[in-house]
């Protein structure tokens, strides 16, 4: 052991004590500490949050005049009047009928297809077979898809009319009559007016 004079022990004893006193401090400082720097940034989330809340909530009156807009727009044209199967295939037809009428087409054929249930629609579908040219032709197919209400075309095939050995010419080939077959979908909703 080190001898210590009474001054040098008084010192160190002083010195331990201190080192003791900073320790214990530092035992409940850092935890302190620690927690605070946490609630401080809980409490900097939170404000940001309510500033993000109250921006959204300042958007309500704008998102209110919007949507009484959009149901200001009656979205019941995109669908079919009648929810009955045979009047909405009615309509349907009724509809395909002037379609093909404006653009040159001529049907041949219709047939009303089983409608499906899809939640709160009605599928009602028909399947038509007709005879046009090319040019009218695509008239139909745009018309039929940019209709209201909507209209959806499946299951298209296109045949030529004409035999392998009757063409005569490039033109005569554009004008060729062609058959046509596809279906035609349209949606009604079930709790629209019978």
């Amino acid at each position: 052991m080190i001898q210590m004079s009474p001054k040098q022990s008084r010192a160190a004893a002083l010195a331990l004590l201190l080192g003791l006193l900073l320790l214990a401090v530092a035992l409940i400082a850092t935890p302190l500490w620690l927690l605070n720097r946490r609630y401080d940034n809980a409490l900097e989330e939170s404000v940001t949050r309510l500033e993000r809340y109250s921006k959204i909530a300042g958007m309500r009156d704008g998102l209110v005049k919007k949507s009484a807009e959009v149901r200001a727009l009656a979205a019941s044209h995109h669908y079919l009047k009648s929810a009955s199967p045979a009047l909405a295939a009615a309509e349907l037809q009724e509809q395909l009928k002037v379609i093909l009428e404006a653009n040159g087409g001529k049907l041949s054929s219709v047939q009303i297809l089983p409608h499906k249930d899809e939640g709160a629609y009605r599928q009602i579908a028909v399947a038509l077979q007709l005879t046009a040219p090319l040019s009218a032709l695509k008239g139909i197919l745009h018309a039929c898809e940019s209709s209201r209400p909507y209209l959806f075309i499946d299951n298209l095939s296109v045949r030529s009319n004409t035999g392998f050995g009757q063409r005569t010419g490039a033109d005569s080939a554009a004008e060729a009559e062609l058959i046509v077959q596809f279906n035609v979908t349209g949606y009604a909703l079930k709790g629209a007016q019978q």
